[in-house]
């Protein structure tokens, strides 16, 4: 039945609640209702990202290449002792999740692997709650929303998350 079928980029690593896992599926397959996307199908004007009003607000701008994502990752990075091992730029987001993974120490990565996710999942809640109910949250806000979830993603189980906790 599944003969000649391919796993999908990162499937083995992704460990997730089904929303999030669902959510990167989209991602991966650029499926996400982005204002790019949105501009491409005649249902807005403009293509701009709506927080940095600085360039074209694809998913791999919204998880790393806007100035507020960068921001909230490097709060992150900061907490975990990664800054300087982990650099945030735009580009395909799922080849810098892997790339990234990669330098982290071999103990840690799992739980990199459920913060990359936890964090891009957050991002994307933020830039909805700005995009339809104009509301917004500071990048100090967020950090403190996604390590609220962390908690709750460990208390659900994801174990592989407290190995970040122990940093914290």
């Amino acid at each position: 039945m599944f003969l000649g079928s391919s796993r999908p980029l990162g499937a083995k690593e992704l460990w997730a609640p089904p929303k999030v896992k669902f959510f990167y599926w989209l991602v991966m397959h650029g499926r996400c209702w982005t204002a790019a996307r949105r501009f491409r199908h005649g249902l807005q004007d403009s293509d701009t990202c709506i927080i940095c009003d600085q360039g074209v607000e694809t998913m791999d701008h919204i998880l790393l290449g806007c100035v507020f994502s960068r921001e909230v990752w490097a709060l992150w990075l900061r907490r975990l002792h990664l800054d300087d091992l982990v650099h945030v730029h735009e580009e395909e987001a799922m080849q810098w999740w892997l790339r990234n993974r990669k330098l982290i120490p071999k103990p840690m990565r799992r739980g990199f692997d459920s913060l990359f996710f936890l964090i891009g999942w957050m991002l994307w809640k933020e830039w909805n709650a700005r995009t339809f109910n104009r509301i917004a949250t500071t990048a100090t806000q967020l950090v403190q929303n996604i390590d609220d979830e962390l908690n709750v993603w460990v208390l659900a189980g994801y174990r592989h998350l407290s190995s970040l906790q122990t940093l914290l």
